[in-house]
Parts: structure tokens; C-alpha cells; sequence
């Protein structure tokens, strides 16, 4: 095993081959998360190809490799883990306050889905600015590039968590830059482990041009775990996605204008699962928290009291909107923001 090349270091080293041949563009130059980019991208259309074609190259050469891995993780035996009780249940997995803490969480998450078959899992963090939690929304200054300085530590961080996890020191981690004009913040990073069974694959901000690559890798990974990290497209549609899901002319021209249902298809063909997924709002003008966490079954929505506390607002099974969580709100007989700062509506407190 060791004398023959593993797939994932030949999808890094075909990689490696061409983004030197590309070269880069000044971060400074990066853009919002729908920004069109379409200089660069027109640029790096002969790299994408050559990439694409490399990693379907190496797919084939895989299969032995992935063959062992599957008989290892067999040999292994499946670990059994506990039922979550009635208490876990209802009260949730909890909110993060710390990246550390963050990335421990979902470490768990991705191990316990790993061991119960998931091999294929999507993942979004809060990102830390300033020290603090917050939301990829679009108050980033620096826009995609930014975010994307702060998103690939918390892979690679992730990566080393999860194979240390499987009882050795933290994998070697490697990162391999997908975006070859250098502005749109994509990245493949790889955890080389003692055994093959355990390599890992995580795509770090992946797009909807990155899916041909994320198909690739899928393949050649086999049974070995593969991660999508914050995908820089939306988890509800807009009206694009909407236009997008017609037939014919008229959902070419949707998905044309960005819309991202395509994209949103093609990983859950994938067998992409939800397994750690953490986003902020702002809803009747607190800061909420939503979370979901394998193996818990539901979503959960959090907040903070005005002395500070987490507050739990509520759990259902699909993805709470704006509107679940203000009803969530309704329901504790919250006041609004605003009219408790301004001392007409009743103190929130959860005593």
C-alpha cells in the first residue's frame, strides 16, 4: 500500500501542477459571495479544464486504494455510541461561543456521522472577526477573499481535529487553492492519516464552478470521508432559484442569472448531508442562533436574554426561517427589541 500512490495526493500533485501555471491575483481584488468575476474566470477556463480532466485521470486509479479502505473501516468494527436521552434532546446540542469550541462540535458531528455511513457531509461556521463569531454575511469589507482568510484555518483546524479523533496525533494537512484567478476564495484541503481508510478531503468555500472538481474527488475518494465547508451558495432559494427550477428556456435563463438550484441538485446527488450547520440572524431585532448537529434530528433555535443567558427558542425539523423564528418569540411572549429598550415592553428574562 505504501509503495503505490494514494488518490488523494495525485489529485494534490495534478493540482499543484496547475495552479503554478495559473498563478494568482491580488486578494485585495476579491469580491461578494454572488459577484460575477467574470475576467478572471474567462482567464482560468483552459486551467479548470485541465484540472477537471486530471482529477477524472486519477478517479480511475483510485479504485484499489478505495477497495483497501473499505476493507479496513470493516475490519475496524462499527463503535456503538449512546442514544441521545429525552434531556439531550430537548435541550439541544447549545451554541458555540468560542472557534475552539466551534470546531470541536462539529469534530464530533462529522466522527459520528462518519461511523454511521455518512461519507459525504456540508458543514457552515460562523466565521471569527475581531475575535468574535459572526455571520458571512455581506458586511465583510474584503468580501469572498476575506471570508475566505477566515474559513480556511477553521478547515484545516477541522481536519486535524477529526483525524485525532480516530485515535492518532492529526492528520498532515495540505491545502491546494481551486481558484486560479486568485478572487474567488475556493480551496481543497486534504488530511493525509496513518491509514488510507482515514484519509479526508474538505473543500473550503466550494462554488458552483468548483462541482465538476467536487464530483472528481467524490469518485476517488470511494468510502473515505469527503467535506464541504461554507459553499458559497444560498441554503434557501430566492427568486432566481425559483425561475431556476422551471423547465426549458426559462430555467436556463434563472440559472444564467444566478440562480443556485442546480448547484444545490448536483450535491445532493452527491449524498452531501447536513451535519454541522450553524447561521445568525437577526430577527424582531435580537441575534439569533440556529444549529443543527448530528445526530440530533432537529434544528434548533437560540438566543440571548438582556442579562446575556442562552435561551433556547424553540426545535423543529426543518430549517427554521425568519418567520419560525419570530413566532418562536410570539410564543414566549417576548416584546420587541426596541420596546424593551425603550422601557415600554416587559424585561426578557428566562428564569
Amino acid at each position: 500500500m505504501m509503495a503505490s500512490c494514494r488518490a488523494t495526493l495525485w489529485v494534490l500533485a495534478a493540482l499543484a501542477m496547475m495552479h503554478h501555471a495559473a498563478g494568482f491575483m491580488s486578494p485585495a481584488a476579491g469580491p461578494g459571495l454572488r459577484s460575477v468575476r467574470a475576467a478572471g474566470r474567462r482567464q482560468a477556463t483552459a486551467v479548470r479544464s485541465g484540472r477537471v480532466a486530471a482529477l477524472r485521470m486519477m478517479s480511475e486509479g483510485a479504485v484499489e486504494d478505495s477497495a483497501e479502505a473499505a476493507t479496513a473501516g470493516e475490519s475496524s468494527g462499527k463503535k456503538v455510541r449512546p442514544a441521545l436521552t429525552a434531556e439531550q434532546l430537548e435541550r439541544g446540542p447549545g451554541i458555540p461561543t468560542t472557534e475552539n469550541e466551534m470546531v470541536g462540535k462539529a469534530a464530533e458531528a462529522a466522527t459520528a456521522a462518519f461511523e454511521d455511513g455518512i461519507t459525504r457531509q456540508k458543514m457552515r461556521f460562523l466565521l471569527p472577526r475581531e475575535g468574535v463569531l459572526s455571520p458571512t454575511d455581506e458586511d465583510w469589507p474584503g468580501g469572498i477573499m476575506q471570508l475566505y482568510y477566515a474559513c480556511s484555518p477553521i478547515t484545516r483546524a477541522l481536519l486535524r481535529r477529526i483525524s485525532s479523533t480516530a485515535g492518532g496525533l492529526g492528520a498532515k494537512c495540505t491545502e491546494q487553492r481551486l481558484d486560479e484567478s486568485g478572487v474567488d476564495g475556493v480551496s481543497l484541503w486534504t488530511a493525509q492519516a496513518e491509514r488510507a481508510a482515514n484519509d479526508i478531503s474538505a473543500f473550503c468555500q466550494p462554488d458552483g464552478e468548483t462541482m465538476e472538481s467536487v464530483q472528481a474527488v467524490c469518485k476517488s475518494a470511494g468510502p473515505r470521508l469527503v467535506l464541504m465547508i461554507n459553499p458559497q451558495w444560498r441554503e434557501t432559494m430566492d427568486s432566481y432559484d425559483e425561475l431556476g427550477n422551471k423547465e426549458g428556456l426559462l430555467g436556463a435563463f434563472g440559472r444564467f442569472l444566478g440562480g443556485t438550484t442546480g448547484t444545490r441538485q448536483a450535491v445532493a446527488e452527491l449524498g452531501f448531508k447536513d451535519t454541522y450547520m450553524i447561521q445568525e440572524f437577526v430577527v424582531r431585532g435580537d441575534d439569533c442562533r440556529i444549529v443543527k448537529c448530528y445526530p440530533y434530528p432537529d434544528w434548533y433555535a437560540y438566543t440571548t436574554d438582556d442579562s446575556g443567558k442562552i435561551v433556547l427558542l424553540g426545535k423543529q425539523t426543518d430549517r427554521p426561517t425568519w418567520q419560525n423564528i419570530s413566532d418562536m418569540f410570539e410564543e414566549k411572549g417576548v416584546a420587541m427589541k426596541w420596546a424593551r429598550d425603550a422601557g415600554i415592553g416587559k424585561e426578557f428574562s428566562d428564569k
